[in-house]
């Protein structure tokens, strides 16, 4: 995203306010080059790095973990350590939000089949091979949450995928 809009009233939001009476100019001043940093990266996500992030806007890293923690301003997710804003997620045109979505779901799915406990309780229960669970996954499964979703939450793994993921899976092996 080259360009972000933001309300010309931002710094005088409820959260922002909060944000201004506690920390100043300085603290809003971080909050915008926050969001202009989130903006540059293609998944409007950062990693939650405070020491790479003080030393790009020559402040210190407690100051930015505050303005990222303390005012509900960002959304966090300690799963991945990034940090993202719903306000910037919601400017993104409808073919780059499903792209994004799209790229989280895979991002999830490679996290799951990652994990050998978690293909190897399908493969018992199921009594299949993993092969055949990773490519039903890999497959079925994002076919399945795509068409079944309008959209994605910022988190997918806060979705009840594997509500989904065990309907998709004993009706293929129904089969």
């Amino acid at each position: 995203m080259k360009v972000f809009r933001h309300d010309t009233n931002e710094r005088n939001k409820s959260n922002v306010l909060k944000l201004r009476m506690k920390l100043g100019a300085a603290g809003y001043g971080i909050y915008m080059m926050l969001l202009e940093r989130l903006a540059s990266e293609p998944m409007l996500r950062a990693e939650l790095d405070y020491d790479v992030l003080a030393y790009d806007f020559h402040e210190s890293p407690d100051l930015i973990r505050q303005v990222v923690e303390d005012f509900d301003l960002f959304i966090i997710n300690l799963e991945n350590d990034t940090f993202s804003n719903e306000d910037l997620i919601n400017q993104q045109s409808c073919k780059a939000k499903c792209a994004r979505q799209e790229k989280l779901l895979d991002e999830y799915i490679s996290q799951c089949l990652s994990d050998p406990k978690w293909v190897n309780s399908l493969v018992t229960a199921h009594r299949s091979s993993p092969e055949r669970i990773r490519a039903l996954v890999k497959q079925t499964f994002r076919e399945k949450v795509l068409s079944n979703l309008s959209s994605l939450p910022a988190n997918p793994s806060s979705l009840n995928f594997c509500g989904i993921l065990n309907s998709v899976i004993a009706s293929t092996f129904k089969q």
